[in-house]
């Protein structure tokens, strides 16, 4: 299931988050070959790690095998700090509700949930999170091929500027917006039924101290989709 942590608790998950630290060296840099982000002790973690950043990861039978970070547009983040010039000159939105998708990777395997591939239930989790929470709007960094992903799957997608080339791979940026609509797509593709986040782990709120709360499906039918279930039980 899907974890939500947010940076400033870090520190009472540390076990899930060393995992995490690892899974994110081993993902992107020995498999994807970010050498920028090498780092001796196998742990990739940047300057935007800190207390407002949101950790998703995605867990199995105890172990990290997806993972995903939204940071807040507010403070310091990739498109504002590292990746301006993508903007070629425009300004990009931001605002309290606004928040950046960054390093969203799951394990190469053929490892399911109730039958349903990691890949999938980690970008279902990302907008039932965003819908749970109440984050309005993520701005993306992403190839033109994600683009067409998350259109596809019901995701509210704007481009932001004209695609440039980066590190020899082509990178426009997005806003992408969550919707109800967009997460009953995610289920009736993927086969999912009921809640993929694991808010009993570690229910991160960005925006106060409330218990977040599942969205009301599990006593509604959606088509041929019955949600009377959490997925991974």
């Amino acid at each position: 299931m899907l974890a939500t942590i947010l940076g400033a608790d870090a520190h009472d998950h540390a076990l899930i988050m060393e995992q995490v630290w690892r899974f994110r060296h081993h993902q992107f840099v020995e498999r994807l070959g970010w050498e920028a982000c090498r780092r001796s002790d196998d742990r990739e973690i940047d300057q935007f790690d800190g207390d407002e950043a949101i950790h998703l990861p995605l867990i199995v039978d105890g172990a990290v095998v997806g993972y995903s970070r939204l940071l807040p547009t507010t403070r310091p983040h990739l498109l504002s700090d590292v990746y301006p010039h993508l903007m070629d000159g425009a300004d990009w939105p931001r605002g309290a509700r606004i928040f950046e998708w960054t390093r969203c990777i799951s394990e190469v395997s053929e490892r399911r949930i109730s039958s349903v591939p990691i890949s999938n239930i980690l970008m279902t989790g990302v907008m039932e999170y965003c819908l749970v929470a109440g984050i309005e709007t993520l701005v993306v960094e992403t190839h033109p091929k994600l683009v067409n992903l998350l259109v596809s799957t019901g995701w509210e997608v704007m481009p932001l500027a004209a695609p440039s080339v980066l590190d020899g791979s082509l990178i426009v940026p997005i806003t992408a917006r969550p919707s109800r609509a967009g997460l009953l797509r995610h289920h009736e593709l993927y086969g999912i039924n009921g809640s993929v986040l694991d808010l009993e782990r570690a229910p991160c709120n960005p925006f106060g101290p409330a218990p977040l709360v599942r969205l009301p499906f599990a006593d509604e039918l959606h088509g041929s989709v019955n949600y009377a279930r959490i997925a991974g039980e």
